[in-house]
């Protein structure tokens, strides 16, 4: 399909089909986080004379952070690792992800620079615990049941 609509061996192609197979997952994630929130803080947000955006804005969105927050935790950790579909959908060397560039450093044994070896492989690490130095707050919310502001 991706060869059809022109995006095979892009990273465009990559990013939508390993978008579509992690959205099962975030739907249902989210799900349980949005079950969690009372009807009655939405009523009485509507019987107070907010509208529906500013309802979800500022009484809803404050409780489901928690679950947003490891939602793209675990997204972005399995995009980002993710070795065999870009493998297969972006085989040209032009468009190679980190990991499959990793990958490719250790393919000839004789000749293996492991110097260029790690400094790619903290390149790989460096964006993973950046990003959740940034998202760890949200996530000791979890199971906290609430928010205080």
């Amino acid at each position: 399909m991706l060869q059809a609509i022109g995006l095979y061996n892009s990273l465009i192609g990559v990013i939508l089909v390993k978008a579509s197979l992690e959205l099962p997952l975030g739907i249902w994630v989210m799900k349980g986080f949005y079950d969690s929130v009372p009807w009655e803080i939405e009523m009485a947000g509507l019987q107070d004379g907010a509208n529906r955006i500013q309802v979800w804005y500022k009484l809803i969105l404050p409780q489901i952070k928690p679950g947003i927050a490891a939602l793209s935790i675990f997204s972005f950790i399995a995009g980002w690792s993710e070795y065999v579909m870009p493998l297969i959908l972006a085989p040209g060397a032009e468009v190679q992800t980190l990991s499959v560039y990793l990958a490719s450093l250790l393919q000839d044994d004789y000749l293996a620079d492991f110097r260029l070896f790690k400094a790619v492989g903290l390149f790989y690490m460096f964006p993973v615990i950046v990003f959740y130095l940034f998202t760890q707050e949200k996530l000791m919310h979890i199971y906290s049941g609430g928010t205080k502001a």
